[in-house]
């Protein structure tokens, strides 16, 4: 802040041969011109709280909406105008809408990163240096507390019909908004935070509306916003260039992923080839095992063969001594049967 000092008295600067009148009118512009910079020197330094309305299009969004039709179903509290830090009641995971409590709420992330069309409207609150860190120390004290603190499921159907359910740790996100507010010696609507919608602040003559769009744009918007036409030239070259980058990166990944499908491809051949060698391996191997036992299954029918013949030459042998011997005695018997008939 400003410190406050004496007032230092500016000379009236009047030129000369001027008629007495419109002297007198230069004196008192002059005279004004002193005073309102003496309080512009006096009035408290501002600082600005930011309150971003939002339309998701998810189911809770959609009950919400249905149940009073109003152009924004969520709102949060932010202490810059990026966003940065900001904070509000709703779902604590992306997945699961019925698991809420206090979280910190980031514009590129959870649900606001995953649903690229969501609708805004961001909101700015001039306060003074000390009701800024009211504001402040307020949210710090939820904070300490948070895993206290639950969802208003019950409040939000009733500030529908203009009932106020308020509990000690329980909140939806516009009540959250407006307790905040209110603890912090701020009231913007004069009644119950539980009966306070998102339509009570984009109505609001206390708020000024700063931008009014997609979500997922206003980062960019607030980056070029105010630029000069110099800077705006600069900063669309930068990005143009930023396209060409990507435009050459997408190439070299796609010549990067052709060039690996080539390398895969080559492998594949490569193992289809080397496991065709082993399998013509594995078949001559079986065949020259198959020629080994064939060619092992002739020797042994050879000498068995040998064998049987030499069995077979046996017989004959012992066949033909028999018969000698037989035909040797038939000669002696035919004998004595001729010399007893003579007798």
């Amino acid at each position: 802040m400003k410190k406050k000092g004496k007032k230092t008295s500016q000379a009236v600067v009047v030129p000369e041969h001027v008629p007495a009148a419109i002297t007198e009118i230069i004196k008192q512009d002059q005279a004004e011109n002193v005073k309102d910079s003496a309080d512009q020197e006096d009035r408290p330094e501002t600082k600005n709280i930011y309150i971003l309305l939002s339309r998701t299009g998810t189911v809770p969004s959609k009950v919400i909406r249905f149940l009073k039709p109003m152009p924004y179903a969520h709102a949060s509290i932010a202490f810059d105008e990026n966003l940065t830090e900001m904070y509000s009641f709703a779902r604590k995971t992306v997945h699961y809408p019925f698991y809420c409590g206090l979280i910190d709420e980031d514009i590129d992330k959870g649900v606001f990163g995953r649903k690229k069309t969501t609708k805004c409207l961001v909101l700015r609150l001039p306060v003074t240096e000390e009701e800024y860190g009211k504001v402040h120390q307020t949210v710090e004290r939820f904070k300490a507390d948070r895993g206290k603190y639950g969802y208003n499921y019950l409040g939000v159907f009733a500030a529908r019909v203009h009932i106020a359910i308020e509990r000690k740790y329980n909140y939806f996100c516009t009540q959250f908004v407006d307790k905040v507010l209110q603890m912090s010696g701020i009231n913007l609507f004069g009644k119950k935070s539980g009966l306070v919608t998102p339509e009570d602040y984009r109505t609001s003559d206390k708020l000024e509306h700063i931008y009014e769009g997609l979500l997922v744009n206003y980062r960019n918007w607030l980056t070029s916003f105010g630029l000069t036409p110099e800077e705006k030239s600069l900063r669309k070259n930068e990005k143009k260039e930023m396209k060409e980058k990507r435009r050459l990166l997408r190439i070299r990944q796609k010549e990067q992923q052709r060039q690996h499908k080539e390398q895969q491809k080559e492998l594949r051949d490569q193992q289809r080839s080397i496991r065709t060698e082993l399998r013509d391996q594995q078949l001559d191997q079986q065949m020259e095992l198959i020629e080994q036992q064939r060619a092992e299954q002739h020797i042994l029918i050879r000498e068995q063969r040998r064998e049987l013949r030499e069995k077979q030459k046996e017989i004959d042998r012992k066949q033909m001594e028999r018969q000698q011997e037989r035909e040797m005695l038939i000669p002696t018997i035919d004998k004595k049967d001729d010399s007893a008939t003579v007798v």
